[in-house]
């Protein structure tokens, strides 16, 4: 069985009942009332209520004509910030990224401002931020020093060409002027779209791990936490393909967001590696550390355009207009998981976004 088997743009509803606890593997714990213990072993409902069919942001500039990627959105006031990661036709590897912003005033309209900032085959009128992290989970905090009002999470490789990559974070007084931090967040191998959210005094960090060690076995997503925004620890496993998913399924860019106090929702990227497609699965959490899947089959199918191939959801849930429903945004794309030959692609790749009902 592969992606293909499964219907595009179905929602799916949980499998576990209220009562469902111990079938679920959940245990109630003890010293609680009856509704605090179904409110913790509930699974929540999640209803699409609205996909784009085109991307509001896709890839248009020189600097973008291989593809475009992994994104965050975060809306701040009545303000709409993007920021992606692009590739040009001198792609080799993931190192060789450009980090890049848009802007928005609604977040379906997108603009690729001229920042002046990175020089690109001799100019600067551009929206390129930096070029070589592919940084794609942002955290804001206006309590914090004007410095580091914004902290982003990355990955770089640690070498040149080959090893390990390494989970590496950033800071910005604007979101736009961007200093990397020069010791790693967590010294493990991670090359996807980590995910990094401040939850309290704690950071919590989502990763990918291998179940056979680096780059063996199957890729399964893995969580640490921290109380500053560094030293986190080795990572454990939380979510993993089991014996009841297709053999060749794997799960990694989790895109976790924490929706209320009560609730965590993951977005895992479920990938195929016999066609090469990616689409996206659920699973909730009631800590941030535990992760139940919400049912067996992909929330989200494939399109039938710019996102026909692949879809990666991107980091953070925005509030909507519709009490209950958050706004997730994702990139989409036409080419194969394991296509690397520029020479075949010109301008793949766009973002879109989908509007989620939550009922928990």
């Amino acid at each position: 069985m592969t992606s293909k088997d499964y219907p595009e743009n179905i929602t799916r509803r949980s499998f576990i009942e209220g009562t469902g606890a111990v079938a679920a593997g959940l245990i109630l714990l003890p010293g609680l009332s009856l509704e605090e213990q179904k409110k913790r072993v509930s699974t929540p409902v999640l209803t699409i209520l609205e996909r784009t069919t085109e991307p509001l942001l896709k890839a248009d500039r020189l600097w973008e004509d291989y593809s475009i990627g992994f994104n965050s959105v975060l809306k701040i006031g009545d303000q709409w910030h993007l920021w992606y990661v692009a590739y040009d036709h001198q792609y080799k590897t993931d190192n060789d990224c450009f980090f890049c912003y848009a802007g928005s005033k609604d977040g379906v309209h997108w603009e690729k401002p001229s920042l002046g900032i990175y020089n690109y085959n001799g100019s600067t009128d551009n929206n390129i931020l930096m070029f070589g992290f592919n940084l794609c989970s942002f955290i804001y905090d206006e309590k914090a020093p004007p410095e580091e009002r914004f902290k982003g999470v990355g990955a770089r490789q640690h070498g040149v060409g080959s090893g390990p990559w390494w989970v590496y974070g950033a800071k910005s007084p604007d979101g736009i002027h961007w200093n990397q931090l020069e010791e790693p967040l967590l010294k493990k191998n991670s090359d996807t779209g980590n995910i990094c959210i401040r939850d309290g005094n704690i950071y919590r960090l989502y990763v990918r791990m291998w179940s056979g060690g680096d780059f063996k076995g199957y890729r399964i997503v893995g969580y640490t936490e921290s109380n500053t925004f560094g030293n986190f620890p080795d990572p454990v496993a939380i979510l993993s393909p089991d014996k009841d998913d297709p053999t060749d399924l794997h799960f990694y860019n989790s895109a976790t967001a924490k929706i209320n106090d009560d609730l965590y929702l993951m977005f895992p990227s479920g990938f195929f590696t016999r066609d090469g497609t990616v689409v996206v699965y659920s699973a909730f959490s009631r800590n941030g550390r535990k992760f139940s899947r919400i049912g067996r089959r992909p929330l989200l199918g494939l399109g039938t355009g710019f996102d026909k191939t692949g879809i990666y959801v991107s980091a953070g849930a925005i509030p909507g207009k519709i009490p209950d429903t958050y706004w997730i945004y994702y990139a989409g794309t036409q080419i194969p998981h394991d296509e690397t030959n520029p020479s075949r692609v010109h301008y793949d790749g766009g973002i879109g976004r989908i509007l989620l009902k939550v009922i928990d």
